[in-house]
């Protein structure tokens, strides 16, 4: 595993096309100049294959066709980004946030793509309730920096990891993104803006090619960040092990999180070792810094390597 490479991409990415306010080449090279090796375009209910992406750079940079399907039901906002499918999938309505989320995965995985279910907590629209009730899919997004997001939940509400883990907790295994859902590139920068850059996935892949990221995505072979990067992630039948990329003088703080969310270890510094019992349901590494940053290691189970 380790000597494969790590690809940092965005899986939520607006334009003009919608409701961005930059072009299409304008965004791709914003990402490819600040570090990203691959980029979706999501826009809301619109498909721009690739080869139509006026962007050619000399370095390595991927673009992968997408669509955020836009929806509503119940009076809540329901969209899942639909990742590399085959043509546009298109809005649909159905009556029930259920049966209109299941409406947009399986539109994507009839056309060949990848849903990732966006934003639950976003106007407070659905719960792990609703997702439960969901079948064939397996990505949903914990982190979205946009306004009215509620990442970290609030009066009574859970946060995304908290319902990430009553989702793991009951058996779903399901793996979590981080995304900025970028629409504002240029202009100014305040008030409620969903800026570039604030959240992101780095999958583990042998190249940068559609498939490969694909393949890495649907396996859960990535880690999703606000701000911190790491060196490795390695599992074994023994041992989960995650060494972070020193930054600055932040200090690091790792959670190993099971069942219900308990925490079964933490570790302080930039190398963090967790042995296995083997009976854990499952186990996953929550890392943040001293300057604010998180990031998620995908849920190890049981039959994992």
């Amino acid at each position: 595993m380790s000597s494969q490479n790590w690809y940092r991409g965005n899986t939520h990415t607006h334009t003009n096309v919608s409701d961005g306010n930059a072009s299409l080449e304008y965004t791709a090279e914003w990402y490819h100049k600040h570090g990203y090796d691959w980029l979706v375009i999501t826009d809301h209910n619109k498909f721009t294959p690739v080869e139509e992406i006026p962007y050619h750079p000399e370095t390595p940079f991927l673009l992968i066709a997408g669509c955020e399907i836009s929806m509503s039901a119940e009076g809540k906002p329901v969209h899942v980004c639909a990742v590399n499918p085959r043509e546009n999938p298109n809005s649909v309505a159905m009556p029930t946030i259920i049966q209109t989320l299941q409406a947009g995965v399986d539109r994507t995985n009839t056309l060949g793509g990848i849903p990732i279910i966006n934003h639950p907590n976003w106007c407070w629209a659905f719960t792990e309730y609703h997702m439960a009730r969901v079948t064939d899919w397996a990505l949903f997004e914990i982190f979205n920096p946009s306004t009215d997001c509620n990442n970290w939940g609030g009066g009574g509400e859970l946060s995304m990891e908290e319902r990430w883990d009553r989702m793991l907790s009951a058996g779903m295994r399901v793996f979590a993104v981080a995304a900025d859902d970028s629409h504002t590139f240029v202009g100014e920068f305040y008030g409620h803006l969903s800026l570039p850059g604030l959240g992101w996935v780095t999958v583990r892949a042998p190249e940068l090619t559609t498939d490969a990221i694909c393949a890495a995505l649907k396996a859960g072979d990535f880690y999703a960040s606000t701000e911190i990067e790491l060196e490795d992630y390695e599992v074994t039948p023994e041992w989960i092990r995650v060494r972070i990329k020193q930054f600055d003088g932040y200090k690091y703080t790792t959670k190993f999180i099971g069942m219900n969310g308990k925490v079964l270890e933490e570790r302080n510094g930039t190398e963090a070792v967790y042995r296995r019992r083997g009976d854990e349901p499952y186990v996953r590494a929550r890392i943040w810094s001293s300057n604010g940053g998180h990031a998620w290691c995908q849920p190890v189970f049981p039959d994992s390597v």
